[in-house]
């Protein structure tokens, strides 16, 4: 069982009342990924230069305050890279923490293994267009349709996240997600921000999605998904 800095935790919001839908919930910030997304506001997770997190801390601060604190939230990076990772989520929930997991859903079978309460699905692109995004695994669409076979069968407690960002989301690539989407309970589409150091700082300047855009995608996906939400909208 890790319990030092094998678990390759690299950062970590104590609590977050935003994270984890009706919980509240400690983040976990795991280092490493198998994506080099421009957009990407964590590049110290994903280059993996920031200081590790003792889980050992981690589980002391939630005796501390159980009762208080409910969830986990097992977030990157990519956490799916940590072959350490169920066994993280276990600990976890031995100290009665419900589990919620950000991932990219490239290696659906982690997500088995970790068997998260709350399942958060961030789809990037459409899968022949990963490379991209710097995929260097092969073809992915036979993983990430299992993965999002996963999020279907979790109904209500998952959701996919689709974020806005030119030229990786247009409207060819809502036209495949209209299939690829269809069963899904909740889709959210996040409108490309900069709020803070990104991976490719050049990308500010040209990743944006008009908003008026980003609503004619909502309104076309909302006819194949349970519904579809513009991130900082509302429930709508």
């Amino acid at each position: 069982m890790p319990g030092g800095d094998r678990a390759g935790i690299g950062g970590w919001l104590k609590y977050s009342f935003i994270d984890f839908p009706g919980t509240v919930s400690t983040v976990l910030f795991f280092r490493g990924c198998n994506l080099r997304c421009p957009y990407c506001h964590n590049p110290a997770l994903v280059n993996g230069t920031t200081e590790p997190v003792k889980l050992d801390e981690v589980a002391a601060y939630l005796v501390r305050r159980r009762g208080i604190i409910e969830g986990a939230v097992l977030s990157g990076g990519e956490p799916t890279l940590q072959r350490e990772l169920p066994e993280v989520a276990e600990r976890l929930r031995r100290l009665g923490m419900k589990i919620k997991l950000d991932t990219n859903g490239l290696l659906p079978d982690m997500i088995t293994a970790t068997a998260p309460d709350y399942l958060a699905l961030d789809l990037k692109t459409t899968p022949s267009r990963y490379g991209e995004l710097g995929w260097q695994g092969g073809a992915c669409e036979e993983a990430i349709g299992q993965s999002l076979a996963i999020v279907k069968s979790m109904g209500k407690s998952a959701e996919v996240r689709v974020t806005m960002a030119a030229p990786f989301v247009g409207e060819a690539e809502i036209e495949v997600f209209m299939t690829m989407l269809q069963g899904v309970r909740t889709v959210y589409l996040q409108p490309f921000r900069v709020s803070g150091e990104l991976l490719d700082p050049g990308f500010a300047a040209r990743g944006h999605v008009a908003i008026e855009t980003i609503h004619r995608f909502r309104d076309r996906l909302a006819g194949v998904v349970g519904r579809c939400v513009v991130r900082g909208e509302g429930e709508g």
